[in-house]
């Protein structure tokens, strides 16, 4: 890994950390950890995608090397997106629940 790979998966890390808040359930820091997860498994790839496409420029036939690092790629970020999708899927279900639970709860409150 390149220091400036290193350097980009450093920031984007702290930049997952320090842009969250304080997590209010166990559901939300689940959440935000395997936000996290995904976050620095993206990352890692990225930066092993980019040493491994820098390896294809040396060798005598680059473009089937590089069609296949970039299948590759695609496919794992195609994965990763789908977890990103999952969390957000479920995130919107607890919050609608929490909001139909506040409703309920305003609505059986005496005026």
């Amino acid at each position: 890994m390149t220091p400036q790979n290193l350097a980009i998966l450093l920031l984007l890390a702290a930049a997952g950390v320090g842009a969250q808040g304080e997590p209010t359930s166990t559901a939300e820091q689940a959440e935000r950890l395997e936000r996290q997860r995904i976050s620095q498994s993206r990352a890692a790839e990225q930066a092993r995608f980019a040493a491994q496409e820098a390896a294809c420029y040396q060798r005598f036939a680059v473009n089937d090397c590089l069609a296949e690092v970039r299948r590759a790629r695609r496919e794992l970020l195609a994965d990763l997106r789908r977890q990103d999708l999952s969390i957000n899927d479920a995130q919107r279900k607890r919050r609608g629940a929490e909001q139909l639970l506040h409703s309920d709860e305003k609505a059986a409150r005496p005026p």
